[in-house]
């Protein structure tokens, strides 16, 4: 009986053992499976977190560059967004001009390119593993387009879902699509059937998706983020709309289960930003159970977290309503409070304190920012307006696109976020209403492309008298002399340089067609009759006073409108030929005006903006500038970039570091620049970062924040890193393809790959 006993205990032994040994390789081949980065933002929750432990921070300086790929692109003033995707023996990638790229994960060599519409998988794409060999590839943003694609690159099927920019979602047998203009669609993977469609369209709001969305099986919901309601001046809107909200939709039905609002008529595009992120079971201080939430990071700062079943705060008083300043336009409603967020701690705030944030400024610059800021305002949502600049840390401030990652092991959870603290000025002005609507007009449609050309072509514009005939003879006798068309499609370009957003998905915009008026005006003879104002300031102001301005500029470059100058209260501190002076002076201009010559010319602008105003001949235009000092810095004191870590479970910050460095007259002279990369986490507690003008590649300590690793990429960085292990080796991939930032000249399309020196792929 004993010897049995003994026997069948070795039996047992044995079979339990084999049980934990088969178990254990099951474990394995899980981690394994983990360890793919299969969708831009690392997986369906966004966590941008990666389970490799081999790369340590005892080993990181071991970390050497395994190889670099350079596309041959030097598409100026374009970066890309999207990182690579790992799908176990290939890295995939998307360049400059629309090539989806499969590289050898071992020495960074083309395995097969595709070429396809733009814009291509601009902030996303996925891979898709399916028991079904007709339903798995690679899904990725075309055009108007998913397409579907195996792993040698050969298109599979084309599903028509409209323009988007971020990555899709896949569950077994649907496709799920956020689109810029459509709204949120499920496709039929098998049939490419719509499923359903639901609009963001509300109260003639249109909310786009310009971020990914994350997925979640358990409760079957795609949560979104959303973008402001558009335009900063605000007319005629309700507020009652899925702009600057949080939302999530029954996966199977489309219907919209919850929204969670963040700003109630944005005036100031700050809309939530980047991929929402899910976290399970997270623990609470000073709560019993454990909760289920959805994040969103926002341009003002705030860390919005909300339960995953009803969208409602995590924390207890996450908030307080602060009243807020009412709008001084007509038709502009105002809400009598905006959230102001108490817990998750805020990553940074949007007010610019006027008083001390340029006092580290020479004093020549310091006069000239004085100069910029006469008519400006800051505050907790102070409403934009045609009597004051608004001035915000925003647009580039807060969270990017990019989002955060999530570090989290068996004791705590934390939100690691690069964020940006840029300042932005908010400009109204009134216009002539003929100036805004001149790109209406159908003569105008038939004949801009020549528009340059001769002057006299310009006067039969606004004749309403103008006859088909004459436009067809116009048009015929321009046709001789084309060699404008090169000059006004480089001018527009000029103009618009550096949004690629709006001129590569939106050409029809309301700011490029106002570039192309802008354009036009130029060359016009003046507006209204007075040699005074034509010889001494339209080549600044614009023939029409309608101003002009350019995109990420000096602001030295920058010649408001002039357009009821006599009219509103921000003109007031203008009102004499000294301050006039005194401000062309700070500019660097000399005018060659006397006192005589000026108040005539003023005279007549009363007279002139008496008449427009009484036949309601002027509207209100809005456009939004980085405030740059006078050597085209960004203005306020620095740091303009930082990393912050945030327990989630307490809500409270645990360190904050400058983020990047900036180089001027070949000395360090900033720490903290702006950034338009991202950041991951690994198991091992390491944050590898990149996305400044310093074309840098950085790793942090989790716990304090400390730099403890960094080399130089070929271009600054454009996208968030990835991170993956193969063959026995882990890899960790940087994006440069550089453009995106305040002075930074170089352009490219490289994507660089480090290993720890000493290990060797099996």
């Amino acid at each position: 009986m004993i010897t049995l006993n003994k026997i069948n205990f070795s039996k047992y032994f044995i079979y339990f053992s084999l049980i934990l040994l088969l178990f254990t390789n099951r474990s394995f081949a899980t981690e394994d499976s983990s360890l793919l980065w299969k969708t831009s933002a690392g997986n369906s929750y966004s966590h941008r977190f990666f389970s490799g432990e081999q790369i340590n921070k005892s080993n990181i300086n071991n970390l050497t560059k395994l190889w670099t790929f350079n596309s041959g692109s030097t598409a100026a003033l374009k970066t890309v967004q999207s990182p690579p995707i790992f799908i176990g023996d290939q890295l995939l990638l998307v360049t400059l001009t629309g090539d989806l790229i499969s590289l050898s994960p071992k020495n960074g060599k083309v395995l097969w390119k595709k070429k396809l519409n733009t814009p291509l998988g601009k902030r996303g794409f996925t891979y898709h593993e399916s028991e079904d060999s007709e339903l798995e590839g690679i899904y990725v943003a075309s055009g108007k387009n998913i397409v579907q694609l195996n792993k040698n690159g050969e298109i599979k099927k084309n599903f028509l879902t409209g323009l988007s920019l971020v990555q899709p979602f896949l569950d077994e047998k649907t496709l799920y699509v956020a689109t810029l203009r459509e709204g949120v669609k499920a496709f039929d993977l098998k049939t490419k059937k719509e499923i359903w469609s639901t609009s963001l369209t509300k109260n003639k709001v249109n909310a786009r998706v310009w971020s990914g969305f994350s997925f979640d099986k358990e409760t079957n919901s795609l949560f979104v983020v959303t973008s402001n309601p558009g335009g900063i001046i605000g007319e005629n809107r309700s507020g009652d709309d899925f702009s600057a909200s949080l939302i999530s939709i029954d996966a199977d039905t489309g219907k919209i289960k919850w929204q969670f609002k963040h700003v109630v008529n944005d005036l100031w595009d700050y809309d939530l930003i980047s991929n929402p992120i899910i976290l399970k079971n997270l623990k609470i201080h000073n709560k019993k159970e454990p909760v289920n939430c959805v994040i969103a990071l926002s341009k003002t700062g705030d860390v919005i977290m909300v339960n995953i079943d009803n969208g409602l705060p995590v924390f207890d008083n996450s908030y307080v309503d602060v009243s807020v300043q009412k709008s001084d336009m007509k038709n502009v409603y105002t809400p009598s409070t905006q959230k102001f967020y108490l817990k998750p701690e805020k990553f940074s705030n949007i007010e610019v304190d006027l008083d001390n944030d340029f006092d580290h400024l020479e004093k020549d610059n310091l006069d000239f920012m004085k100069n910029k800021l006469r008519h400006a305002k800051s505050g907790f949502y102070i409403p934009t307006s045609v009597n004051h600049d608004v001035i915000v840390y925003g647009l580039h401030g807060g969270a990017e696109w990019p989002g955060a990652t999530i570090y989290r092991d068996t004791n705590s959870a934390n939100l690691i976020i690069p964020s940006n603290k840029t300042p932005w000025i908010l400009r109204l002005n009134y216009q002539e209403k003929k100036y805004l609507d001149i790109y209406d007009s159908e003569y105008l449609k038939e004949a801009f492309s020549f528009a340059l050309s001769v002057r006299s072509f310009f006067r039969n514009i606004f004749k309403n008298d103008t006859k088909k005939e004459k436009v067809s003879a116009d048009i015929a006798s321009l046709k001789k002399k084309n060699f404008y068309e090169a000059t006004i499609s480089k001018s527009i370009d000029t103009s618009f340089r550096n949004r690629t957003d709006v001129n590569d998905f939106f050409p029809a915009s309301a700011q490029k067609k106002k570039m192309v008026a802008d354009i036009i005006y130029k060359f016009m003879p003046g507006s209204f009759d007075n040699k005074i104002y034509s010889q001494n300031c339209s080549s600044c102001h614009g023939n029409a006073r309608q101003g002009r301005y350019e995109f990420e500029t000096k602001g030295d470059n920058y010649y408001p409108s002039l357009v009821g100058i006599t009219k509103t209260k921000k003109w007031s501190m203008v009102d004499t030929f000294e301050k006039v002076s005194k401000i062309h002076k700070l500019n660097n201009i000399d005018l060659k005006i006397n006192i005589d010559e000026y108040s005539k010319m003023m005279n007549y602008f009363d007279k002139f903006d008496e008449k427009l105003f009484k036949d309601d001949l002027v509207v209100k235009d809005g456009f939004w500038q980085i405030l740059l000092d006078k050597k085209g810095l960004p203005a306020t004191r620095p740091p303009w970039g930082k990393i912050t870590n945030i327990n989630l479970s307490t809500g409270e910050k645990v360190w904050e570091i400058p983020f990047g460095k900036r180089k001027i007259d070949n000395k360090e002279y900033v720490s903290g620049d702006q950034n338009f990369g991202g950041v991951i986490s690994t198991k091992s507690k390491i944050i590898f970062a990149n996305g400044n003008p310093d074309p840098m590649a950085y790793a942090y300590n989790v716990d304090d924040g400390k730099k403890i690793w960094e080399s130089e990429l070929p271009y600054s960085g454009s996208a968030p890193p990835i991170a993956f292990s193969y063959k026995g080796c882990e890899v960790v991939v940087f994006t440069a393809t550089g453009g995106r930032f305040v002075g930074y000249k170089e352009n490219g399309d490289s994507t660089v790959a480090y290993k720890l020196k000493n290990c060797e792929f099996n």
